[in-house]
């Protein structure tokens, strides 16, 4: 339940920003500003965020179902599948424990959005033309350029690690069919779903909770741990904090979207050409 400030509570919208009004028509005050996530840069706040539609709860929520989920199919597939411990799955199988994450991390935003009766703008999923080229070219660059900044202290003192190995045995599954599979599940199924519940949902609840920029940085960096991939961690937070970035300055989610396909679709491109 969102918290009540006293008689007389009014939401007054004036040019764009929604403003908390209390107290009465002699003594009344500005509380607070928030502008909705699809609206113009005023205030990181979301109004669905501020009246307790959604919070950190149900960013907890997400997580723990999607995992749960998960390790129930992958428990699954060990006994019909005839898996043995440690060995390694096909991309089908892989594919499949995506899909299996996505009931939480695209399960939680719908029922919030459904039960709610909120739109899907809400959480900023609103798309336009004009962001493909732009946040392509984001998400391009982070992948081609940054990321080898980012890793090139690490591999002067370890020249042994190999960071791309994970993608490469994933891509190295692909075959015929599965190259389509690996296309639509990671270059396109991934970016929206988990922006949509990183940057949609989770971004907006930390902030509402910690403050603009140390929001940013916390979900972040729970983007990069829900990936379970050590040596990619400082790339997934990087990208993680240039995706929040894009979706606090534009107040939705369009750019962000499409970075993260041009970011994931640089390495999937680049393992299949080589």
């Amino acid at each position: 339940m969102p918290p009540s400030y006293g008689a007389g509570l009014r939401l007054g919208p004036r040019g764009g920003v929604v403003r908390f009004v209390a107290g009465d028509a002699v003594g009344r005050r500005t509380l607070a500003r928030v502008r909705p996530m699809n609206g113009p840069p005023v205030d990181p706040v979301d109004p669905a965020v501020a009246e307790g539609q959604w919070g950190v709860r149900h960013v907890a929520a997400g997580l723990g179902i999607g995992w749960a989920v998960t390790v129930f199919v992958q428990f699954v597939l060990m006994g019909v599948g005839g898996y043995d411990v440690g060995e390694e799955f096909s991309l089908e199988a892989v594919s499949l424990f995506q899909v299996a994450l996505w009931f939480g991390l695209f399960g939680v935003p719908l029922w919030v959005v459904s039960s709610r009766g909120l739109e899907w703008s809400a959480l900023g999923l609103t798309l336009e033309r004009r962001d493909i080229l732009p946040g392509l070219a984001i998400g391009v660059f982070a992948q081609a350029l940054l990321v080898p900044v980012i890793y090139a202290p690490i591999l002067f003192f370890r020249d042994d690690l190999d960071v791309a190995a994970d993608a490469r045995d994933l891509v190295d599954k692909a075959d015929g069919l599965g190259v389509v599979l690996l296309i639509v599940v990671v270059v396109f199924g991934a970016p929206v779903v988990e922006e949509l519940f990183f940057r949609g949902l989770a971004l907006r609840a930390f902030e509402q909770r910690l403050g603009r920029w140390v929001g940013l940085v916390a979900s972040s960096l729970v983007f990069g741990l829900v990936h379970f991939q050590p040596l990619q961690f400082p790339a997934l937070v990087m990208f993680g904090l240039i995706a929040g970035w894009l979706a606090q300055r534009d107040g939705r989610l369009g750019r962000a979207i499409w970075a993260h396909v041009g970011f994931n679709a640089w390495t999937v491109g680049l393992l299949l050409w080589m």
